[in-house]
């Protein structure tokens, strides 16, 4: 089960990037033009490339088969990670400071704050053996990651055009929306699976 969630989650990511990401690596100004990106291209890239890398490696860090047989291959997958989101959380920053309006780059300098402090406790968990610990906070780390993916998906639905205020206001609400949400699930679901263990166990 947990295997074919994995594959549902990359083939969304892989949609993600063929449809929205892999055309600005056409390097057309047009392309860039029609979000006003061009003068600072360099920046989206940076973020492109790191958010494309992470959300590729990250199903396969999650996958109990790769981790228990090949754990090499699971550090260095991780480690693959780690530089996509350090390079992802540079890029992101250095567009939030640019931004328009000013309430979309607040709201994606709080996704960048978000992704590298679950990057970096799941770190620290893990070099100090940590284990539950670290698996806990990749979860997150994924979660915040592929808020890239919800993001898009979101922004493009018509109640949500509709409903969520007008283009800038609605840019910040659903970049919000996008990660909160999803962590908030994340976190009640183990919250609760605990609680109902401890009962169990009672």
């Amino acid at each position: 089960m947990i295997g074919g969630l994995l594959l549902i989650v990359f083939g969304v990511a892989a949609k993600f990037i063929g449809h929205y990401a892999i055309g600005y690596f056409r390097w057309e100004q047009a392309y860039f033009d029609r979000q006003g990106y061009w003068p600072h291209r360099w920046r989206l890239i940076t973020h492109i490339s790191g958010g494309m890398l992470a959300l590729v490696i990250g199903p396969f860090q999650f996958w109990m088969g790769l981790r228990e047989k090949a754990m090499t291959i699971h550090r260095w997958t991780g480690r693959l990670y780690l530089a996509g989101v350090a390079v992802g959380v540079t890029g992101a920053f250095l567009m939030a400071v640019y931004t328009e309006p000013h309430s979309f780059g607040v709201a994606l300098m709080g996704l960048a704050c978000a992704w590298i402090v679950t990057s970096g406790i799941a770190y620290a968990a893990i070099m100090r053996g940590m284990v539950a610990l670290h698996k806990e906070w990749m979860a997150r780390s994924y979660i915040v990651a592929f808020a890239f993916v919800t993001f898009r998906y979101l922004n493009e639905l018509p109640i949500i055009e509709r409903h969520w205020g007008g283009y800038a206001e609605r840019l910040a609400n659903v970049t919000w929306v996008s990660w909160l949400v999803p962590l908030a699930i994340f976190e009640v679901t183990l919250q609760t699976r605990r609680i109902w263990h401890r009962q169990s166990a009672n």
